[in-house]
Order: structure tokens, then sequence, then C-alpha cells
């Protein structure tokens, strides 16, 4: 009867020991996943935040260059135009344009970068969630 016991434990013992290996694989196996999107959400993270710090920086440079009047910004615009005569030097089919001043083209600018910085950080996100939810394969 002892040896029946024995053998029991031995078998249950054996039982329990497998189960345990297959839960430490299956944790392994869960911590390495988490690992591997854990390094791809921070290498996304430094990627757009990469492409944001580029854009704030030429965003920067293209307002201060409007504001100096270094870089004009125009608009189409249709003019009525009196003229007794063509002009010799244009030509008749010229698009009219009309220079902004630059506080106005800086305005344009500051919007445009705020448009520019809200779709960076929404394709991040978008990054972000796509990454943190599906299993990394």
């Amino acid at each position: 009867m002892a040896l029946v016991l024995a053998l029991w434990r031995l078998d249950h013992i054996s039982t329990s020991l497998d189960t345990a290996t297959e839960r430490v694989g299956v944790l392994e196996a869960a911590n390495a996943s988490r690992k591997a999107t854990q390094k791809l959400l921070t290498q996304l993270d430094t990627d757009n935040t990469k492409v944001l710090t580029d854009a704030q920086a030429q965003n920067k440079a293209l307002f201060a260059r409007v504001g100096t009047g270094a870089q004009r910004l125009s608009v189409p615009a249709r003019c009525p135009v009196v003229r007794a005569s063509p002009s010799p030097g244009r030509v008749d089919d010229a698009e009219a344009r009309a220079e902004l001043d630059p506080a106005t083209g800086q305005r344009i600018v500051a919007i445009a970068n705020d448009g520019d910085e809200a779709i960076i950080a929404l394709n991040g996100l978008i990054d972000y969630v796509n990454a943190g939810c599906q299993p990394v394969k």
C-alpha cells in the first residue's frame, strides 16, 4: 500500500511539474512578446518625435523668413485691369497674384504649422495603437 501511495505521489508531483513547466513557457513567451512590443513602441516614439522635431524646425525657419520678408507669400487674385494697350513685356494670360504682408503670412504659416503638428501627432497615435494592440510576430 505504501508503494502505491508513493507512486501516486510521484505521478502527482510529475504532473504538477509538467504543468508548472508549461506555465513557465507561456509566461516566458508572454514576456518576450511584451519586450518586443515595448521595443517597437519605443522605436515608434523615437521616430515620431524626430519627425515632429524636424517639422517644427522647418516651420520655425519658414515663420522667421516670412516675418523678415525673405520669403514672400502670395495668393491668386482677380484684379480689374485698366489698360489702354497691352504692355509689351507682359503675358496676358499670366496669373495675377497679390502678395501678403509679413504679419498675415506669419498667421497663415502658424495655422499650417498647427495642422502639421496635429497630423504628425495623430499619425504617431495611430502607429502606437496599432503596434500596442496587435500581437508582435
